[in-house]
């Protein structure tokens, strides 16, 4: 039996939820629990909360400790049988060494090499990690238990490998993360459609957005302009798309599988990645958040980009993610 930890919300997005998802289906895990604070929306389906726990319906979140004490009050299953996966920034080494007592195996999905962790198994697909020599390793291993097993780089990716559906088509897709205010592109957008007014975008608005009834408000009367609201599944618009503009977060690995010639700008602390990590996963558009004043640069590079898609798909071929193989690495070890 799985079950993961995770932080999931309009403060933390998508990405936790999205790369468990990933792990779930690498894994086919049948038997899981998602285990959050709350489900404060009607983002997700009943045959989707079935498989949710909430921890803080009725108590409050104080601690680590106490989030682990309480986390374990609500497992039935004997530790033999027990894998536990955490993927959260908020849960660190104490929670860790308390949750590793009562269980089989703890996974441990990280961004963040320099933190401590009590980890049978540690996961970060940072393509940094691609360099076997990579400086980075070492400073891992030191922060990890003994007999832990890394795995890491593109090899080990956590993105979503499949869409369900027909593809949507489009020109341009824009988006923000699973919370993030699409609104930040707002002026681009404008910008484009006074140049180009045939060019068909479509705008998702992540599930923990806060401000869905503004973007309507804004952009709902422009015929070529479609927005799509609280997606639980991106991929099939990307699929359709010739040109992808976003946050820098885990959407970022799928165009990339995809070789979807993408526009990313980092947003959040937690989009780290150095430049030369971005093309290895076949991004060579980067810009930083305080880069969107410079509206006017910015819409020259997407029509730019748009007029050289082919140039830049064939630039792209040799990133170094290979989604064939993925669920291969990961069935080695689980």
């Amino acid at each position: 039996m799985f079950y993961f930890r995770i932080d999931l919300g309009s403060q933390y997005g998508m990405g936790h939820y999205s790369r468990v998802l990933s792990l779930i289906d690498y894994l086919n895990i049948k038997e899981y629990k998602i285990v959050v604070d709350n489900l404060k929306n009607n983002n997700f389906s009943q045959k989707e909360k079935k498989n949710f726990i909430c921890l803080y319906d009725k108590k409050k979140y104080k601690n680590e400790i106490n989030d682990a004490k309480n986390f374990l009050s609500i497992i039935k299953e004997k530790k033999s049988t027990l894998t536990i996966v955490k993927d959260s920034y908020r849960f660190g080494f104490k929670w860790e060494k308390y949750i590793r007592k009562n269980c089989n195996k703890l996974v441990i999905i990280d961004d963040f090499p320099d933190k401590k962790h009590f980890a049978d198994y540690y996961i970060n697909h940072n393509p940094h990690f691609d360099n076997p020599k990579c400086d980075l390793i070492n400073i891992i291993k030191k922060n990890n238990k003994k007999k832990c097993q890394f795995l890491l780089g593109t090899k080990y990716a956590l993105f979503n490998l499949k869409s369900g559906k027909k593809s949507i088509r489009s020109d341009i897709v824009f988006y923000n993360g699973g919370s993030g205010n699409i609104l930040v592109y707002e002026k681009i957008i404008n910008g484009l459609v006074k140049i180009k007014k045939n060019f068909k975008i479509i705008l998702i608005v992540g599930p923990y957005a806060k401000n869905h009834r503004k973007v309507f408000k804004r952009f709902n009367f422009i015929k070529n302009i479609k927005i799509i609201s609280k997606p639980t599944n991106i991929l099939n618009y990307l699929r359709g798309t010739k040109l992808f503009v976003s946050s820098a977060g885990v959407s970022a690995f799928e165009s990339s599988a995809l070789k979807l010639p993408t526009l990313l700008f980092q947003m959040n602390f937690n989009q780290n990645l150095q430049d030369f990590d971005y093309e290895k996963l076949g991004h060579y558009f980067m810009l930083k958040k305080n880069d969107l004043i410079q509206t006017g640069k910015i819409v020259n590079l997407v029509l730019l980009m748009m007029k050289e898609i082919s140039m830049i798909k064939n630039i792209m071929v040799n990133n170094s993610i290979k989604k064939e193989n993925v669920k291969k690495n990961f069935r080695k070890y689980f």
